[in-house]
């Protein structure tokens, strides 16, 4: 769904055409971020969509990074978010250990899962060592980078970018 965004800040301005009676949600959800306007599989359809709904987009709009890196840390993400792998906290509140029989009873992914794991988990290798933690916090758990992580941002979001084939 990569395409040309129309951008609306702040909704100063209108759509022409038969898309100014759309349903955009409530107001409240594009109180703090302009709307992007992208084009779907539709003709003449286009769906709104907020300009900040991640760090990668603040710092898009910031041009502390480029719209093509921007697309990438995004496939990053899109891997993550879909092979399961959202930050967990598990604990339990119970002093005494049961045995469970060898079976640990953890989540077992299918087939989709396991491809997106797969993807970015060779992503992150793509990447390298050095860098791969400053992608992760911000591509994936959405945490702004300090201003001494920048340099490794940008390295790995350019490895990315060769890595999914978005610049040769």
């Amino acid at each position: 769904m990569a395409g040309k965004r129309h951008i609306v800040r702040r909704g100063k301005h209108r759509l022409r055409g038969g898309a100014n009676g759309a349903d955009h949600g409530p107001a409240e959800r594009w109180q703090h971020s302009g709307r992007a306007f992208e084009y779907t599989e539709h003709a003449g359809v286009l769906a709104a969509r907020a300009l900040e709904e991640n760090i990668l987009d603040r710092l898009a709009l910031s041009c502390l990074i480029t719209d093509e890196q921007c697309e990438a840390g995004l496939r990053l993400r899109a891997d993550y978010l879909g092979a399961r792998l959202e930050a967990r906290q598990i604990g339990c509140y119970n002093p005494a250990r049961s045995i469970n029989n060898g079976h640990d009873g953890g989540y077992e992914r299918n087939e989709a899962e396991e491809a997106a794991y797969r993807r970015w988990r060779h992503a992150v290798r793509a990447i390298g060592i050095i860098d791969s933690d400053t992608i992760v916090t911000v591509c994936c758990h959405d945490r702004a980078p300090c201003a001494h992580q920048l340099p490794a941002l940008l390295r790995g979001l350019e490895r990315l970018l060769k890595w999914y084939g978005l610049r040769s």
